[in-house]
């Protein structure tokens, strides 16, 4: 410990720094390729309303491990900067870091954002050259949210498109923990197209979709076990194929299972993760949120519809009509009391000497050069969330 820090004086003086007291932030934001369209507003019967601004820290925890000076290595974490319910301003974006729990100087820290043509954005933190410490990270910046609106009985009029815009065509093929060609989920698909006739309008058959992923499971209440403030792995996950083999999973599998499906009858969707209220009668209160997931699915001539399996597996029957407005789906005046972080499924595998993890983990963040030594890999990393309201936005 005092060669440690010892070593970390020693670079602090190199660098004409005369103190270790706190500091200011530093960000330098590189926001690369313009995001494709798929930010846009809705479109059609399909509209957003209220918005509100949040402030949300990642304050990551990583374990003692050593790091080899000639190769350089950066948190990586995932954040969507432009959605259709939600946008961040990518200059709001802060770091501070410490090691051995003494704050680091602006000169020792390093913050890019950077966004792709498909609209992967990611945060990447450089990681100072030292060898063998603990390191402590916040990130903060501030998110835009709003609330959603779907007229049903508009959206019902759009058929079901020969093609479907560039930008969403990757939310229709597999992907991590997400496979629509899935034996389990092929047979489901079967079984669901049998209930619904080949002119019911596609709206109704994605919500004939949700409807049956979200009752699949029979051990479908399963707890991720990270409420707010608290800190964790990231969410617990199955994904939507063990999922459905051994009829257990957490909230975050049964998101899988829909989406799975919703691709494998042709739309396309995607998970959300991000901070979410699931008490209502709480007021949606900071202390009722958490970290969790729900899902998007794309309809014709409107955009990205959220829905939310959890509350459709609680409060939608099969005698519920599929033109009747759900709880849980399209409309959602409290959408913007969501706080989003990224619609990328970053999974991380148990390795042995976990112990016995009976699931992989959604993590928000991981090393860029994916450590993987025994018991210093990716999971190791502990993420806590922290939120703050900034009220609603006036226009």
């Amino acid at each position: 410990m005092r060669s440690r820090m010892a070593m970390l004086f020693a670079i602090i003086a190199m660098l004409g720094l005369s103190s270790i007291a706190p500091v200011a932030d530093q960000s330098i934001v590189e926001t690369g390729i313009t995001p494709p369209p798929d930010g846009r507003p809705p479109t059609g019967a399909l509209q957003r309303t209220d918005s509100r601004k949040w402030e949300i820290t990642l304050n990551i925890d990583l374990p003692v491990f050593h790091k080899d000076d000639a190769v350089s290595e950066s948190i990586i974490v995932p954040v969507s900067i432009l959605d259709t319910w939600w946008k961040v301003d990518p200059r709001s974006f802060r770091t501070r870091m410490s090691t051995d729990s003494v704050p680091l100087p602006p000169a020792m820290t390093n913050l890019t954002v950077t966004q792709s043509r498909l609209g992967d954005s990611r945060v990447e933190i450089s990681i100072p050259n030292f060898v063998e410490f603990r390191l402590g990270v916040d990130l903060t910046w501030i998110v835009e949210t709003w609330s959603c609106q779907l007229d049903e009985a508009a959206a019902a009029k759009e058929p079901m498109p020969a093609t479907w815009p560039e930008e969403v065509e990757r939310w229709r093929r597999a992907s991590s923990g997400i496979d629509p060609q899935d034996p389990q989920v092929q047979e489901l698909r079967r079984q669901i197209l049998q209930r619904v006739s080949a002119d019911t309008p596609p709206i109704y058959v994605a919500k004939e979709i949700i409807r049956t992923g979200s009752r699949i499971l029979k051990s479908g209440d399963h707890k991720e076990g990270n409420p707010f403030g608290n800190w964790s792995r990231g969410l617990e996950i199955r994904g939507s194929s063990q999922a459905l083999a051994t009829q257990i999973g957490s909230e975050s599998d049964v998101v899988c299972i829909c989406i799975a499906l919703l691709r494998a009858t042709g739309f396309p969707a995607r998970p959300v993760i991000g901070l979410v209220d699931r008490k209502k009668y709480l007021g949606n209160s900071l202390s009722a949120k958490k970290l969790g997931m729900w899902g998007e699915v794309y309809l014709p001539n409107c955009g990205w519809v959220p829905f939310d399996s959890d509350w459709i597996r609680g409060g939608i029957s099969p005698s519920n009509r599929l033109d009747q407005r759900w709880d849980g789906f399209g409309s959602d005046d409290d959408l913007n009391e969501r706080v989003p972080i990224t619609h990328e499924l970053d999974i991380y595998l148990p390795k042995a000497g976990d112990g016995n993890r009976v699931a992989s983990y959604i993590a928000l963040c991981r090393l860029k050069t994916k450590l993987d030594q025994p018991g210093q890999g990716p999971t190791d990393i502990l993420v806590q969330t922290a939120l703050i309201s900034r009220g609603r936005v006036q226009r």
